[in-house]
């Protein structure tokens, strides 16, 4: 079977989130909109990603993420996405460093947290397909573990709603076509 990509980028993580949602579709019909990612037909994400204070690119894709310093790290087609973020989360602008892919595993600046952010889909028969979204955060000293500890107790919960909002997303759209 191989190691999960989340093992892979970031095996070790102070917090480690995950919503998952059973979708009446195979995976090749889920992965291609997993892979163009595309919610900006949500009116909750647009919202809650403006209350945070993350600038809402003009188009909330996997595109529109990169835009803003998500960087996609590595994809097994049909399976598995991977995104990855560094920065100081819980800082007002969240100062997210600008990096390559190749470059994420071996960051090791201890002042920054380092997030991953998984989307996995799993056969459970040929026509159902349960996907996964995963995030993953390490924080390499305690001072900067306290700091998120404190950011992610006030964040965790919309963070969690953004993710089981897209994941709804994809199954209304794999389901019906739509979103809304």
């Amino acid at each position: 079977m191989g190691i999960m990509l989340k093992e892979k980028y970031l095996p070790e993580a102070n917090v480690s989130k995950t919503e998952t949602v059973v979708v009446q579709a195979p995976v090749e019909v889920i992965y291609p909109l997993v892979e163009t990612l595309d919610f900006s037909e949500s009116k909750i994400i647009y919202w809650l990603f403006k209350l945070r204070g993350i600038p809402v690119p003009e188009s909330l894709s996997l595109k529109g993420l990169e835009k803003i310093r998500f960087v996609k790290l590595e994809a097994v087609p049909n399976k598995e996405i991977i995104l990855g973020l560094i920065g100081q989360f819980w800082t007002p602008a969240g100062d997210l460093r600008v990096f390559k892919a190749e470059e994420f595993t071996g960051f090791n600046n201890v002042d920054y947290a380092k997030a991953t952010w998984s989307f996995e889909l799993t056969p459970v028969n040929e026509k159902v397909t349960l996907l996964s979204t995963e995030t993953r955060v390490l924080c390499m000293k305690e001072e900067t573990r306290r700091k998120f500890r404190i950011y992610w107790m006030l964040i965790q919960p919309f963070s969690s709603w953004v993710r089981r909002e897209i994941l709804h997303c994809i199954r209304k759209r794999a389901e019906e076509g739509k979103c809304a």
